[in-house]
């Protein structure tokens, strides 16, 4: 027996499904500041950054709440390496099925910024949030 029957004896081969793609939605890096914002910038990334994030959903809500929390654990992980916000961002989200489980792919993208003047408090929701209103998991199913 060599060495392949052997370790083909601890090997358990899983014929699995892979995940089908239900459906995908996808905002263009928009910026978020204009002329009129009382802003002073300090640096700016040079280019685009994009994090993806995978997430288990069950209910529409899910969706919407996934894309959010992706979009403030990048401003963290931003903020950790000396921005404060986002010059840019968008987003694609891709809404996948296996059987009656649904996960969610969410790539997020912004270009990363740091501004004084007018402090950024809380920074806003995902730009064109309610593209996701057209996204069910009822009728992925």
């Amino acid at each position: 027996m060599g060495l392949a029957g052997v370790l083909s004896v601890f090997v358990v081969k899983r014929h699995e499904k892979p995940w089908e793609v239900v459906d995908s939605k996808a905002v263009e890096p928009v910026p978020l500041f204009d002329e009129d914002d009382d802003i002073d910038v300090i640096y700016v990334h040079e280019t685009r950054v994009a994090r993806t994030f995978v997430f288990d959903v069950r209910k529409d809500k899910d969706l919407e709440n996934s894309l959010q929390f992706a979009q403030q654990q990048f401003l963290e992980e931003i903020q950790r390496k000396g921005y404060n916000t986002f010059w840019s961002e968008g987003w694609q989200l891709t809404l996948l099925r296996k059987a009656k489980r649904h996960r969610v792919e969410i790539e997020y993208i912004g270009q990363p910024a740091c501004l004084t003047g007018k402090p950024v408090q809380s920074h806003p929701p995902p730009p064109f949030l309610a593209v996701l209103a057209e996204l069910r998991l009822a009728s992925a199913v």
